[in-house]
């Protein structure tokens, strides 16, 4: 033990020798290691941030879109009770998004207005909450506003909002969410915005739940099936929350590993520069490696002092690289919050990355080291003394 903390001692003194050399070198293993930090760390956030998303939603879930996706601007015309005559459905819900002329006491303007068929009344699509007031009466011409739309028409629980020359009497306002689209929008039955623009039967989306015993991923393909067979001029997309969460959560995999070993080039470039330093260190203190050998030490003990100085230039610059990437990933994931007007997009910046980048950054200062190292143990005592 007493060996090892000399032999550190030794390592430490040799590093600060050479300042210049040594900063220029942990640059290099940090810039690395910055890049990887902060690559990982932003598609780790992403990944749990869908997946946060998904648990709202509920596994039991399969979801039924349009072909074309949710940015299509018309909604298509579905009969829910298809859906509902399948076997192992529980309940059925549907969404329908429509932007109408919205108004207020003072605040004109356009806004999305969502109609909702729940199965029950305390369910809401994607896992929306009321923060203030009740949920909309099925029966009622009654609304419930995003926080945003509530400020976007400055009225609140118990005032009235006009959609298309119709008055809706606001009885609660949702929870902020972070997605712009969600919280400026209003929320009222899917009968009521039927009503309001005399076209019933449209939905921008649909969604099952499953019965407890039923697989949903099964589910998915029978309803499927059914759709194809029943509304042949119509294409529709169908899949089980958990399988959009597998396929997204495997796209962001590709991509992290992609990124992560685009990065990791640059890092490969610090590693490099390490064994080259640590290579110049052995020209530079040959004579001082034969003195080292002359008064006793051995083989092991060079190694030894090599690595040790190889690994703390690894683990100095890994440091560096962490806080620095993580600093780094933290503003772009605030500047996209900003910009997106979002709080959904994140970082993860836990134990197991900062724990796996230090001990990735040490063992690579250990493994540019080791050549080096071999090579300066291998230096005869004479030889190192004689030389100039």
């Amino acid at each position: 033990m007493t060996l090892v903390r000399d032999l550190t001692r030794l390592a430490v003194r040799n590093l600060g020798a050479h300042k210049a050399r040594s900063a220029l070198t942990l640059i290099g293993i940090a810039m690395g290691m910055t890049a990887v930090v902060a690559l990982v760390s932003l598609s780790l956030g992403a990944q749990r941030a869908v997946e946060r998303q998904f648990a709202k939603l509920g596994a039991d879930v399969v979801l039924i879109v349009p072909a074309g996706g949710l940015g299509e601007l018309q909604p298509a015309k579905l009969d829910l009770s298809l859906l509902k005559n399948i076997n192992g459905v529980k309940s059925v819900g549907a969404v329908r998004r429509e932007i109408l002329p919205v108004k207020s006491s003072t605040v004109p303007g356009f806004l999305n207005v969502v109609g909702i068929r729940s199965a029950g009344p305390q369910e809401l699509f994607g896992g929306l909450e009321i923060a203030l007031g009740k949920l909309f009466a099925l029966d009622q011409d009654e609304v419930v506003l995003g926080d945003g739309a509530a400020r976007d028409l400055n009225v609140t629980v118990g005032e009235s909002v006009t959609i298309q020359n119709r008055p809706f009497r606001v009885v609660g306002i949702l929870k902020h969410t972070g997605n712009d689209q969600d919280d400026h929008a209003l929320y009222l039955s899917l009968e009521k915005l039927e009503e309001i623009t005399d076209e019933k039967g449209f939905i921008s989306l649909a969604f099952v739940r499953a019965e407890p015993t039923v697989d949903p991923t099964a589910l998915a393909q029978e309803i499927q099936r059914v759709l194809r067979e029943s509304v042949p001029e119509r294409d529709f997309v169908v899949q089980s929350s958990k399988q959009l969460s597998e396929i997204i959560n495997g796209v962001l995999l590709v991509l992290r590993w992609t990124l992560g070993a685009i990065a990791g080039i640059s890092l490969l470039v610090g590693g490099i520069g390490l064994t080259n330093t640590m290579l110049m260190a052995i020209l530079e203190r040959t004579h001082e490696i034969g003195v080292l050998k002359a008064i006793g030490a051995q083989r092991a003990h060079i190694v030894a002092l090599f690595l040790i100085e190889s690994s703390l230039l690894g683990l100095f610059g890994g440091l560096a690289g962490l806080i620095l990437g993580g600093a780094i990933a933290q503003s772009v994931a605030l500047a996209i919050q900003q910009f997106l007007r979002t709080d959904l997009f994140s970082t993860a910046f836990d134990g197991a990355l900062i724990g796996g980048s230090l001990g990735f950054s040490l063992v690579l200062g250990a493994l540019a080291g080791a050549w080096p190292a071999w090579r300066a143990a291998r230096l005869t005592p004479v030889e190192a003394l004689r030389y100039e």
